[in-house]
Formats: structure tokens, sequence, C-alpha cells
């Protein structure tokens, strides 16, 4: 069971899929970890959230439940889509969030600047120079942006000259990088 875990929603469920997935919900204790290490940034405006790779959509609705101006979510999976509509229902958020279904690095829909990304892609997989790539050639992504990238601990992709590496934190089997694109 995932809870939300602090601000106008602690507390609540969050919906998850039932039966056999690849779901890897973001643990409580990693999100809280993640927005402490936000923690002046965040706390000091009510940002546009993009939540790529959002399964459940927890980082989003922890944004979400933390002050967040808008959230967007981007999941392809259809059933994870339903339950993260689901949830957002329940909680009558859908003025302040965006649904997206279809795949994180095929999306550029969102023509206006975003705060925060949060970023959470499948372990295992060598995501790395693409989310780069991806997060370098929108328009929504600005100087000003912060991403924030959970990985495997053990993922070693290089992070571009274009990007600044703000805070690292490692928990468990994963790291979290808190990076700023510089040009």
């Amino acid at each position: 069971m995932i809870r939300i875990i602090a601000g106008k929603y602690k507390g609540r469920v969050v919906h998850a899929p039932h039966g056999p997935s690849t779901l890897r919900p973001t643990l409580g204790r990693v999100r809280q970890i993640l927005f402490d290490l936000l923690g002046p940034f965040y706390f000091q405006m009510a940002p546009c959230v993009l939540d790529g790779f959002s399964g459940t959509g927890a980082l989003g609705l922890e944004a979400l439940s933390r002050g967040a101006r808008h959230v967007t979510f981007i999941e392809k999976d259809p059933i994870k889509i339903k339950g993260l509509q689901e949830t957002l229902s329940a909680w009558q958020e859908e003025i302040r969030t965006s649904v997206i279904a279809g795949d994180f690095f095929a999306y550029r829909e969102n023509k206006n600047p975003v705060d925060l990304v949060l970023l959470d892609p499948p372990y295992r997989k060598d995501f790395g120079r693409r989310i780069f790539a991806t997060l370098s050639n929108t328009p929504w992504v600005m100087p000003n942006t912060l991403v924030v990238l959970e990985t495997e601990r053990c993922n070693k992709s290089s992070i571009p000259s274009d990007w600044r590496l703000i805070k690292e934190r490692k928990v468990g089997s994963s790291q979290i990088l808190v990076l700023q694109k510089v040009s």
C-alpha cells in the first residue's frame, strides 16, 4: 500500500493496480529523502511539475500534496493510467493535473516550461543518455528547471556537460540525483 507522506493529502492511499506488473513505486522513505533534498527550492514556490514514468503517480501526487500548482503525469501503461485517474478523481484533483497517455521519450505537447521534473524510470535499463537527450530538446525544460532522477545505485550513466549535479543521495539500492540544466 502506497501512502502520501506529507502535505494536504498526508496519509491518503494511492491506488495501485493489482496483479502481475513491473510496477516499482517509489518507497515512502525515498520520497521523503527526495523532497528533503528539494526542500528550500520546493517550499519557496508552488512549482509546475512533470512526473515522467509516472506509474502510480506517487511522486507527482506527493508534489501535489505539498502544494504544486499543476502536475502533468506521463505514463504509457493503460492499467496504471486508469489507477492514477481513479486516484485523481477520488481526490477531486482533475483541475490541477493532466494525465498524458504516452511515452516520456516522445512527449512534446507541453510548450510551457516546468519548474520541476520528477523521473523514476524502470531500473535495469540504460535510459540515462535518452533521458538527457529528451530533456535537452524540449521547450518545457529551461536553465532554471530542476530535474530529480531516481536510478539504481549501480547505474553509472554520465551527466552531460550542459547539466549540473546539485545534490546526490544514495538510498539502499537507489540513488537520487538533483540536476539543473545550465545552458
